[in-house]
């Protein structure tokens, strides 16, 4: 039975598609149609984006400075996990003898802390995500600004992207490829980014 019904209701379908269909004809046969305009020629250009970005200068020095950051982030937030594994035994160890008010009192006191020094080190912790992120994004402007200048010179009007896992382009000739003249202009343009804090400190 259901079978049935479906069969009718496809039959249906296909009955309001044609009357849809005769309709639009009709439509045509009384409307001018209108011109249609030629689409370009493709002019194609291929480019590894991510190995750019890796292998330029700017890039290097993005994550140069980072590493000298969380080195430095590092020394700083050793101490202040010590200190926390050392609040939270503490918190679960009840010295014999204390009150309960004063008990209490204590393990409020050092929730806090532990909730401050958590906080601490997520803060720092993000901290050097944004300074990466943040370098790194002036870095892919930057290229994005080099690939438009090559698509005027050479008059590319579609640029692929081949980078490793992006399955976009499976070969290219070598005469199309303009991974390394980006790389080149890249790095004249942008040699170096100066990583700063997120809130404009250095």
């Amino acid at each position: 039975m259901v079978r049935r019904l479906r069969h009718k209701a496809a039959a249906v379908f296909l009955v309001g598609l044609q009357a849809v269909a005769g309709c639009g004809q009709a439509a045509a046969q009384n409307k001018p149609v209108p011109s249609v305009q030629a689409m370009p020629s493709p002019v194609v250009a291929v480019i590894d984006f991510q190995h750019v970005v890796k292998e330029s200068a700017a890039g290097k020095s993005v994550r140069s400075q980072v590493d000298v950051r969380q080195t430095a982030f590092q020394a700083e937030i050793k101490p202040l996990q010590q200190e926390l594994e050392s609040i939270r035994a503490e918190l679960g160890n009840r010295v014999p003898g204390i009150g309960e008010a004063e008990y209490t009192a204590k393990r409020k006191a050092i929730s806090e802390r532990v909730n401050e020094l958590q906080r601490i080190i997520q803060e720092r912790k993000r901290e050097l995500d944004d300074m990466f992120n943040n370098g790194m994004r002036q870095v892919d402007l930057a290229l994005v600004e080099v690939l438009k200048e090559l698509a005027e010179e050479r008059g590319i009007n579609l640029i692929l992207n081949a980078g490793r896992g992006r399955g976009l382009v499976l070969f290219a000739e070598n005469q199309i490829v303009i991974t390394d003249e980006a790389l080149k202009r890249l790095d004249a343009r942008l040699p170096k980014v100066e990583l700063t804090k997120p809130n404009g400190g250095k």
